[in-house]
Order: C-alpha cells, then structure tokens, then sequence
C-alpha cells in the first residue's frame, strides 16, 4: 500500500466513519471466515451453475454492513461477476417502488474491477458497463465488426423480448459507431422514455414500470450470464437507520416485494444470481402480524454461519470476536494505515495506551450509533493529535472527549438525515 492510498482510506474514515470503495482489506476484522465461506459455496459453486441464493445481512447503524457488502463485490468480480450495488433511501429508492429499484440497480452496476483500476477514476452505471464490455468484445474480434454482431446477436434468452431488443440494439450501435442510437437504447434501459420511432426500431414494446420490474431485473440476470459473466451479485444497503418506507401499507408492499425477490432465487430465472439484503435490525421487517410478516420469517429463519452456510442470516455483530478484542486491532490496523500515510511512526507503546482508553471509552458510550464507527472517527482523530504533538501523551480523559465528540457528531448527522427524510 502507497502512501496515497493510505491518506485517501485515512481521509475517508475519518470524515465520516463510513468506508471507502478501495482497500477494504488492509482494515477488515473479523470477515474472512464469512467471506471465505461465500465465495467457496456460492461464488465458486453453485452460482456458476446457474443457481441462486439470497442473505440478509444484519448490523447496527454504522456496524460494518457497508463495509462487508464491498468486500463481497471484490471477492466476485476477482471471480468475473457483474455486481451492483444499490444504496436504499426513502426518498429515491423505495423497496416498496420496483421501478426505482430497478432504475437504482442499472445505475449501481459495475464491471468487474481489479484493486489497481479501482484506484483511477471510474464509473457505474449501464452506460459504461456496455462500452467496456463492447471494447473487450472488439479486442478479442481483431476489430472485424460482423464477427462481434454475431457474438452480440447471441444474446438471447431474455424472459422480457423489449429488454433482450434493447441490450442488442445498444451493443450493435456501439460496435458500428451509432452513438445516437447507443444512446436510445441505453436511455430505455435505464427505465427511462424514448421517442416512439427509437421504440419501434429497437423493437420494444414494454415501459419500465412497476408491473414489470420484476421482469426486467430477471431479463437482466439472464443477458449477463449470456454475454459471458460468471452472474451477477445485487447489493442491497438499507444504509440509514430504518428502512426506505413510511407507511404500513408503504411497508407491507416492500416486504412483499421482498418475499417475492427471495422466491425468486428458488427457480432458474435468476441465473448465477446472489441477493444480499442489509438492514440495521432485522424486526424492522418482522415485527408484525398478517401473511406476509409470517412468510418472511419463514424464509428468513435459518442463520449463516462458516459451518451452515446454506443459513440466510448473517449477523455481523456475532463475528465471533469479542468487541473489545475487535477494537483493539482495528485500532492498531488503522495505526498501521495512518503511519503509512504521513510517513510517521507511533511510540508503540504509547499507542497501546491510547487504543485502549478508546476501545473503553467507546465501548461505554455507545448509544444507538455501532462503538466500531464511533471508534473509527475518534481514534483518528486521536492519531492525527499524537502526531502533531508528539512528545505530549493523550490521556484517558481526552480519549473519551474524542469519543464523545465522534457520538455527537454521528447522532447530529443521523438526526438530519431524518429532518430531510421528513420533508
């Protein structure tokens, strides 16, 4: 790791204590044994074998759940998925809205990255996604453009024809340099109008709507899997503190848009397909009564663990690693980070001293912000403090103001998210 890399992690973190897209690795504690189990049973099982799967993921506000679900689409693009990640919010994302979710994911969707690509500027989305996947194609053709229609031509098995019409229409533009029609396509295929003459030459008589989503997100499961893709992984990210709805009636049309996403992964209409769902706490789903309440529990019910990773639930607050133990290696990860980034070296045993006042501290103060991001921000904090001034220790008492400043201003920023929510 490059000292650029470790200020822009450090930066990240210390900001707002949520984490970067890149360099997951050199701070993760506590996942591997997780991780190792997905990418064994799933990502190099059975979804190469056109199966499916979904997980809820569950963790408390700032608990790591944003954190794993970029660690899982690392592990599957080394594996060559499609991935998209989909970042849930009651006001432009609604699970109770398909249409947006659909929209969300075709926004979210990303190639597969290696660690050093992740590092240059880059973007998600569809649009980009098609024309790295038509360069590679052109590449591998020796730039013979009959050769890559054919190839594009071969998509085929779309259970919705006008998506299965579209994906081809924006591939063929690409290859032979129609950028106005490229540009039609893909504007559809984001769920988004087009002029009724594009409609008709593209073939396409569907609209992205909430009757159809459902379709489209199995359409596009099925085309990735044909252009050559191990599958695709959808992560979904209630990231605030509550789901993405307001209403009950609002709540019971998400859960059973949820419980139809999760019989979905039962048949083979989602191809090499895994859904991972992330939300704060589980009985925000299941605490009521009716069908649909009973029916998620059902299916919800079995936990994932390294020994039965066929379970549907994975708790990251039962890593199985007690939370002062967690603290104090992160504390000393994040150290390790922080000296590559200034080029500075702790006195270890100074440093010892300070991760420990930090870990009680934060372990004392926890409200309902997770200790881990608390933490983060603080020991930062804290670490930028023992470096300007060095010969001058950080008590006890200190640490703890560093840990009470991290509170408020994560409790502050949570209460303003929920004031524009509101309006």
């Amino acid at each position: 790791m490059d000292s650029l890399l470790a200020k822009a992690i450090i930066h990240k973190l210390g900001s707002s204590g949520t984490p970067p897209e890149f360099g997951l690795e050199h701070f993760s504690i506590g996942l591997e044994p997780i991780l190792f189990a997905i990418e064994e049973e799933y990502l190099k099982g059975i979804l190469k074998m056109g199966l499916s799967s979904f997980k809820i993921v569950t963790g408390s506000y700032g608990g790591g759940k944003t954190h794993f679900l970029y660690c899982v689409r690392d592990r599957a693009w080394r594996e060559n998925y499609a991935v998209s990640y989909i970042g849930l919010n009651p006001t432009e994302c609604p699970f109770d809205k398909l249409e947006l979710v659909y929209k969300a994911i075709m926004t979210g969707l990303s190639y597969p990255m290696t660690s050093a690509e992740m590092m240059s500027p880059w973007e998600k989305g569809i649009e980009p996604f098609l024309r790295k996947w038509t360069s590679e194609l052109l590449e591998r053709s020796k730039g013979d453009i009959e050769a890559a229609k054919e190839v594009v031509n071969s998509i085929r098995g779309c259970e919705s024809s006008s998506f299965g019409n579209a994906l081809r229409g924006a591939l063929n533009s690409l290859i032979q340099n129609d950028e106005e029609g490229f540009q039609m396509a893909v504007q559809w295929l984001k769920g988004e109008e087009i002029p009724s003459e594009w409609r008709s030459r593209f073939l396409i008589s569907e609209k992205v709507e909430k009757t159809t989503a459902f379709r489209m997100m199995r359409s596009l499961a099925q085309a990735i899997n044909q252009m050559g893709f191990s599958g695709i992984i959808f992560l979904f990210d209630e990231a605030e503190r509550g789901l993405s709805i307001y209403s009950a009636r609002d709540k019971r049309r998400a859960l059973d848009n949820l419980r139809q996403l999760i019989d979905e992964c039962g048949n083979a209409r989602l191809p090499g397909t895994m859904i991972f769902y992330a939300i704060p706490d589980e009985n925000l789903l299941l605490s009521g009564s009716g069908g649909v309440y009973e029916a998620l529990k059902q299916r919800l019910r079995s936990s994932f663990t390294e020994g039965n990773p066929l379970g549907v639930k994975i708790n990251l607050e039962n890593i199985g690693i007690p939370a002062e133990e967690f603290l104090k290696s992160l504390g000393n990860k994040l150290a390790d980070i922080f000296e590559i980034a200034y080029g500075f070296k702790f006195d270890r045993n100074k440093l010892k001293e300070v991760i420990s006042y930090l870990t009680e501290s934060a372990l004392e103060y926890q409200f309902d912000v997770s200790y881990r991001r608390i933490f983060v921000i603080s020991a930062i904090e804290v670490f930028q403090r023992m470096r300007r001034n060095i010969e001058i220790p950080i008590t006890k008492k200190e640490a703890r103001e560093a840990v009470i400043d991290a509170m408020k201003l994560l409790t502050e920023k949570a209460e303003e998210e929920s004031e524009e929510e509101e309006y």
